[in-house]
């Protein structure tokens, strides 16, 4: 298996950038934390790698933060279907062999 991991580069310029790869499994924690003064903040957690995801003013809530959760969504939905249809055509070929 590979695990989750976390890169840090620093350009010529001084900024950073992080890479990070999830490789989640069944030991992988997911949360969405709901708040009532606040945004809620998304949580995925692997081993040694933790990845919050919330709106830039937690609490200042904006259209264009709305828009870009419902992105994140089509995406997730968008993995989903394809691991499905990967997951299919993998089973089918396995009842054949």
């Amino acid at each position: 298996m590979i695990p989750s991991s976390a890169y840090v580069r620093f350009g010529p310029d001084g900024v950073a950038q992080v890479d990070t790869s999830l490789h989640l499994s069944g030991a992988s924690y997911i949360q969405c934390c709901i708040y009532d003064d606040a945004t809620p903040i998304l949580s995925v957690k692997d081993r040694h790698v933790s990845v919050a995801i919330t709106v830039p003013d937690r609490h200042k809530l904006t259209a264009d933060d709305l828009d870009t959760a419902v992105q994140l969504a089509e995406a997730v939905a968008d993995y989903i279907t394809e691991l499905r249809r990967r997951l299919a055509i993998q089973d089918k070929a396995a009842d054949a062999a």
